[in-house]
């Protein structure tokens, strides 16, 4: 049985990216003699039966003070002892998080392989005294990892914006992406088929960034003009209320269904009885689309998908006609191909068909839980190689 702690106190929660990871986790737990042990903040929400869950108190891992960044030390001792008795370590990006920072340190002194997970893709250079003095303590925990795991090579580019990239720290980083359950996440019979509604659907919180209004905007006419087609947004977020004014200004609020977000285990069912998905993530001043789970799903689910070339979605969406890419808050071209979907049945069956076999060929979860396994596996062997050496020395 192999041990591996995951350390992510401050940084995990349900109806997130980390619920994707975690059904890794689950399976190689199932099927590959793993074992995870996840620890977090005390207020942290997330829950998970599949896995042992400790929590600790804030004051343990997190430190506010400016210098204590050069000295990060773990202040909570059943996590010391938890860490000793692991066999591999998983935590956060030092280059974002104290918490990684933390953890890494642990697992140098101990002589553990520790990775750090990375996928944010975008961030301001950082020029300021605070980072010239956290930058080589940063530099040197990264070093002493056993391994990066990046969601796309779009991570990349960002620790070289940061001057943190050479061919030793690159030779480092495994590129895998978010897994789907294909078994739970499958095409379902359509509710238009009993109603005659075309169900357009967007999922994710509602924020400027997320690019809710420009698909209002696309759709209005549409939804004034036909009384076959509904509008679903499955979220919440601060422009919530803005879309709902807008929704009724419009006159179209009979038109336009607002969801609350639902539990991860619920959204298949939402996914596969839709018509048309779409995501119109934009780019903004401090954030893109650092991958795009929910599109992945809904793909899986053999529904049309319409995308915008934010942040890491070319890559996540690498093949040529399994997904409807459109140029960020283009309202005219948006509304034209949401248009051309809603017109022909034929073409939302085809483009579901191949967006369905793309997530099975990519993104399936037992190929991504066995890149995973590969990945730890060669970890722990080089690891366990360089203490027999050691002991023979």
């Amino acid at each position: 049985m192999k041990n591996i702690v995951i350390f992510r106190p401050g940084v995990i929660q349900n109806e997130t990216a980390f619920e994707a990871m975690s059904l890794i986790y689950d399976y190689l737990q199932k099927n590959c003699n793993y074992n995870f042990t996840i620890i977090k903040s005390e207020d942290d929400s997330y829950q998970n039966d599949a896995f042992k869950i400790i929590s600790i108190p804030r004051k343990n891992w997190e430190f506010n003070s400016f210098f204590t960044w050069r000295k990060p030390k773990l202040k909570d001792k059943k996590t010391a002892e938890l860490l000793a008795k692991a066999d591999g370590i998983i935590t956060l990006d030092p280059t974002i998080y104290q918490q990684g920072l933390i953890a890494i340190a642990e697992g140098y002194k101990l002589n553990k392989p520790v990775w750090f997970d990375t996928s944010i893709t975008f961030t301001e250079i950082r020029r300021d005294i605070k980072w010239k003095v956290q930058r080589p303590l940063i530099r040197k925990a990264i070093d002493q990892t056993t391994g990066i795991i990046a969601t796309v090579p779009k991570c990349l580019e960002r620790f070289r914006d940061l001057d943190l990239l050479d061919e030793k720290l690159a030779q480092k980083f495994t590129i895998m992406g978010h897994p789907v359950d294909t078994m739970k996440f499958i095409p379902q019979p359509k509710l238009s088929e009993k109603d005659g509604i075309l169900r357009v659907l967007v999922v994710g919180r509602i924020l400027p960034e997320k690019g809710q209004f420009y698909i209002l905007e696309a759709m209005t006419t549409l939804l004034q003009k036909r009384s076959n087609i509904q509008l679903q947004f499955i979220g919440s977020g601060i422009l919530k209320p803005l879309l709902e004014k807008e929704v009724k200004k419009r006159g179209i609020e009979e038109k336009v269904l607002f969801m609350n977000p639902v539990p991860h285990d619920r959204l298949p069912t939402i996914l596969g009885a839709a018509n048309i998905y779409v995501n119109h993530a934009i780019n903004i001043s401090r954030w893109e689309e650092y991958f795009g789970v929910s599109n992945i799903e809904a793909m899986s689910c053999g529904l049309p998908c319409v995308v915008t070339l934010s942040g890491a979605i070319p890559y996540a969406i690498r093949e040529k006609d399994v997904a409807i890419m459109v140029s960020e808050r283009n309202i005219i071209q948006l509304q034209e191909v949401i248009t051309n979907l809603l017109d022909s049945e034929q073409e939302r069956y085809k483009l579901g068909e191949k967006a369905r076999k793309y997530v099975e060929n990519y993104y399936s979860l037992p190929i991504i839980a066995n890149q995973y396994d590969r990945m730890l596996q060669e970890g722990l062997e080089q690891k366990n190689k360089l203490l027999s050496e050691n002991k023979a020395i």
